[in-house]
């Protein structure tokens, strides 16, 4: 790989590991730009997931020092993830995605609309304690499954489940949505890694920068919160739409 292409990788991976960091959707950077760089699609897949997993990483350990995380319901929901995006990961090597795939946009879809018409949605706090473990096993288990088996928008949803559903503001949201996505790494790339589906060459740099932005973002959207969150999430999840729409109709 020529310096020039190996410098991109970085500098994408560092803004990638941000963004998944804060709203999730950083695979729409690391993606094309491993792509670009000739690594076959599965390949490309397989060293996403370690990417984004050291990103996911550091920025747990952050989220978690903060004390904004209610640890028990992330670590319930970070091992239902492991468990059902190994599952996911295993079933979409036998079954087509193109199905789940139109469900997607319809989903991220509905969730980009309510997030533009509704400027409040997650700017307080009105937290239904009763209500954080049943809504974490849910998601744990349904997108959990759904992180291996598709992927994008995973972070999104988890945010948005956790405001709606527990009532949690943008801030807490992202944050134990990151460990939940951590987890989901954690068992998609082991499926990966024993199909032998990652270029660790690549891999072990491009985390190294992922984990610089996984590193930076929780300090910003711990300081600045909905402010950052709500555009962010807005911009992200209308590129992921565009992406899977056109995925869709190609």
């Amino acid at each position: 790989m020529e310096n020039e292409t190996f410098l991109l990788l970085m500098l994408v991976g560092v803004f990638a590991g941000f963004v998944d960091s804060a709203v999730g959707g950083g695979g729409l950077l690391r993606l094309p730009a491993m792509l670009w760089a000739g690594l076959p699609p599965h390949v490309a897949l397989g060293t996403n997931k370690l990417a984004s997993g050291a990103a996911a990483a550091i920025a747990s350990a952050k989220y978690l020092q903060s004390g904004i995380v209610p640890t028990k319901a992330a670590l319930v929901g970070w091992i239902l993830m492991i468990l059902f995006s190994i599952i996911g990961t295993m079933a979409v090597l036998s079954v087509s995605a193109d199905m789940l795939l139109g469900i997607v946009i319809i989903v991220l879809s509905a969730l980009f609309f309510y997030v533009l018409i509704n400027p409040q949605f997650g700017k307080e706090e009105d937290i239904k304690e009763e209500k954080v473990i049943p809504v974490t096993v849910g998601m744990g288990a349904g997108l959990g499954f759904y992180e291996g088996f598709l992927g994008p928008g995973t972070g999104s949803m988890l945010m948005a489940g956790y405001i709606k559903g527990a009532g949690f503001g943008m801030d807490r949201a992202a944050a134990t949505a990151r460990i939940l996505n951590f987890g989901g790494n954690i068992g998609s790339l082991a499926v990966f890694a024993l199909a032998a589906s990652v270029n660790y060459k690549v891999a072990i740099p491009f985390a190294f920068a992922n984990m610089i932005g996984g590193y930076l973002a929780p300090g910003y959207v711990l300081k600045y919160g909905y402010s950052l969150l709500r555009p962010m999430f807005l911009i992200v999840s209308a590129l992921m739409i565009i992406v899977q729409i056109n995925s869709y109709l190609g």
